[in-house]
């Protein structure tokens, strides 16, 4: 989800490949929450573990978007003063979710027929409680980034190789690695660190990328995004047909290290490709950069009116080519509907 307000101020082929890697992991986001919502219809193990699988070929998206942002938020060469951080990037969070969650508090108002003024009133409870649609929880974690940011800024920019090394080594090991033993052997560890979130991680792990305190060369950083990609299908198919519970929980978790070696891998191969594609391919990716942060917003609300709402099987008509379709039609009709809406004075710089 792309954050028009910060103003990219690093090399043009650097912009290239992050506005890639945004429009990919929009398109993937989209994937995720087709495939995982139509999964409900799902009538057969079949159908229903192309479906899960699909959701969960797709977990690398929010990391990427977190890295994304690592990269252009801990640039030293950006100025972001106290004033510019709470009047634009953290207004700018707070003014969308309040928005949508009222917005999609009328949805709901009106889809269940006991609309009134209270619904009014849920919005913006849900907007204090966390209790509106699922996918706004991204809002969240990025109020938080950008409270932090100050702190993560002065980290940065004196992090030399080995630093930045060390302090993803300590995340992934606490923050990754032992929550997945104690999840498989159900057994507690007793050494933890005073962060319980795996998303500075991704944070800074982008940043160290491009600061190259991680190198790898082209291949081996697409190696790592194969394996980790290979790993997820497998283990969710294993999940599914053999029942292994704990590890179906870890494939939902963005701290799952698999995850992690997917996220990182893909970032990785986009940086070192440099934005280096077809150009009218550049010119599409450009524009669903662009839409991305509203795209992300308004996906669910045709997501549900199709599935839930009008209660459409996709299962009843082609089965997986119904939901792919669906896929399509509604991220062509997001992206439509959110580049029109930034035509609009004022919300060009909500969306």
């Amino acid at each position: 989800m792309r954050d028009c307000s910060i103003k990219m101020e690093i090399k043009q082929n650097h912009i290239a490949y992050l506005s890639h890697l945004r429009a990919v992991g929009c398109i993937a986001v989209i994937i995720l929450h087709t495939f995982y919502a139509a999964s409900a219809y799902a009538a057969d193990t079949v159908n229903y573990t192309v479906a899960i699988t699909a959701r969960n070929l797709m977990m690398w998206a929010v990391p990427v978007f977190v890295m994304v942002s690592g990269v252009l938020l801990l640039d030293a060469k950006r100025d972001i003063s106290y004033a510019k951080l709470f009047k634009k990037y953290l207004l700018r969070m707070v003014l969308a979710l309040l928005l949508f969650s009222e917005l999609f508090a009328v949805y709901d108002g009106l889809a269940e027929k006991n609309f009134s003024f209270r619904t009014l009133l849920t919005g913006l409870q849900q907007a204090l409680t966390n209790g509106s649609w699922n996918h706004m929880w991204y809002l969240y974690l990025m109020i938080a980034i950008y409270l932090l940011l100050p702190f993560y800024r002065k980290i940065s920019i004196s992090l030399k190789k080995q630093d930045a090394r060390y302090l993803l080594s300590v995340y992934f090991v606490f923050l990754a690695l032992l929550p997945m033993l104690q999840t498989l052997t159900g057994t507690g560890i007793a050494f933890y660190i005073c962060v319980s979130t795996i998303y500075p991680l991704y944070f800074f792990l982008g940043y160290s990328i491009v600061q190259h305190h991680l190198t790898l060369p082209r291949w081996l950083w697409g190696v790592l995004a194969g394996v980790g990609t290979l790993c997820m299908g497998f283990l969710t198919v294993g999940s599914i047909y053999f029942g292994w519970e704990k590890v179906e929980s870890l494939l939902r978790s963005y701290a799952f290290p698999v995850t992690i070696l997917q996220a990182a891998g893909l970032f990785g191969w986009f940086y070192a490709e440099k934005g280096r594609i077809p150009h009218w391919l550049d010119l599409v990716l450009h524009q669903i950069d662009r839409c991305s942060f509203g795209i992300y917003l308004l996906h669910m609300l045709f997501l549900k009116l199709v599935l839930v709402t009008f209660q459409w099987n996709p299962y009843a008509h082609s089965g997986i080519l119904a939901v792919l379709g669906l896929t399509i039609a509604i991220g062509v009709v997001t992206f439509f509907c959110v580049w029109g809406l930034k035509k609009i004075p004022g919300i060009c710089k909500l969306l």
